[in-house]
């Protein structure tokens, strides 16, 4: 069953390339598990950079999930929340998260559903928004918060995230976080914001976290 909110979505929001998350994929992995693949883009291009034996993915908007069937090896349709995962336990050696967590109820479950399909070491590899960013608190602050067709403020986000809530789900759901890489708004203002400030505003225009987590045995 779709959702009207992703269903109005134009089509180039499901055929974003991730390169950025591409990259912090490690060479030798032979199992890939893209959790929100939209098209498939990101897990095709993984696969051909990283020469990538088998790529999974699941995706909740039914004609992004159809696409991505023509693109990888295998596409579960539906929920994360709600499908069963018909993987054996340690079965991938890499999950992606990008830009899926706060699109979750509870992410902390599906973090807890996820753990046992990675392989004892395995990575888990997530980017999220950060809501201490100045675009959003600025709107709180002048009374003019309202969500978007995309971005920080996404209309189908469901939950909020800043760096000290991310380090605390993973922490509690099995996951140590190894590596964060920080992308920043590019856009004027927050550009001038970093150097006026001599880089005190700097944290307050991190767009997005991207964050590499290892799986710890329980």
């Amino acid at each position: 069953m779709s959702n009207p909110l992703y269903d109005e979505k134009q089509g180039a929001y499901y055929a974003v390339p991730r390169e950025e998350v591409i990259d912090l994929i490690p060479h030798g992995i032979e199992r890939l598990l893209d959790v929100g693949c939209a098209d498939g883009t990101t897990a095709r291009n993984a696969r051909q950079r990283k020469q990538i034996r088998e790529v999974v993915g699941i995706e909740f908007h039914p004609p992004a999930a159809e696409a991505a069937r023509r693109q990888l090896d295998k596409v579960l349709q539906g929920d994360i929340e709600s499908i069963d995962l018909p993987f054996p336990a340690n079965h991938f050696d890499c999950i992606l998260c990008a830009d899926v967590l706060e699109h979750t109820k509870d992410p902390w479950a599906v973090l807890r559903k996820l753990h046992p399909l990675l392989r004892p070491d395995g990575i888990l590899i997530a980017s999220i928004p950060n809501f201490r960013h100045l675009h959003p608190l600025l709107k709180i602050i002048f009374n003019r918060f309202e969500y978007m067709e995309s971005g920080i403020l996404d209309k189908t986000h469901l939950r909020i995230f800043t760096l000290h809530t991310i380090r605390r789900l993973f922490e509690a759901e099995g996951f140590r976080i190894s590596a964060v890489r920080r992308t920043y708004s590019s856009k004027l203002p927050f550009r001038l914001a970093r150097i006026v400030s001599l880089g005190l505003l700097a944290p307050f225009t991190v767009y997005q976290f991207l964050i590499t987590t290892r799986k710890q045995i329980r």
